[in-house]
């Protein structure tokens, strides 16, 4: 069994994800990095995407989303800061759909100046991203 390391994943309102891994991958702002035991310390910003952990003596990989916010790592530890984080195997994929075609419509609603535009986007971006990862 190769030697292990604690990953914990938490967003502003919770603690998603707190347990052993061996391995953890993450999509870095300079591009995708992964960590094993006793990597190099690190800290570094997230761009939207997908954390992959890998659990000991497990056959499949947990697959969180995230929207961003930042990873930090020292060897022993790996914690992600993340805006939004969600395990992609609870995406509702029919509800990631319904909220995006919510927000389209809201798009069209709201005057080219209304700061409100910026949320639709952005929500938009974010459901389209957990109904691709949920396909995938």
């Amino acid at each position: 069994m190769a030697p292990t390391m604690i990953c914990d994943i938490v967003t502003p309102d919770h603690l998603l994800f707190s347990d052993e891994a061996e391995f953890v991958s993450a999509p870095a702002a300079g591009g995708e990095i992964g960590f094993m035991y006793l990597h190099a310390p690190i800290m570094s910003t997230l761009r939207m995407g997908e954390i992959r952990v890998r659990k000991p003596d497990a056959e499949a990989v947990r697959r969180f989303a995230v929207s961003g916010g930042y990873i930090e790592a020292d060897g022993r530890k790996v914690v992600v800061l993340a805006s939004r984080a969600i395990e992609v195997s609870t995406v509702d994929v029919e509800i990631s759909r319904e909220r995006i075609a919510h927000n389209e419509k809201r798009l069209t609603e709201l005057s080219a100046d209304d700061p409100r535009r910026a949320f639709c986007r952005d929500e938009i971006a974010w459901q389209n991203h957990l109904v691709r990862l949920a396909q995938s």
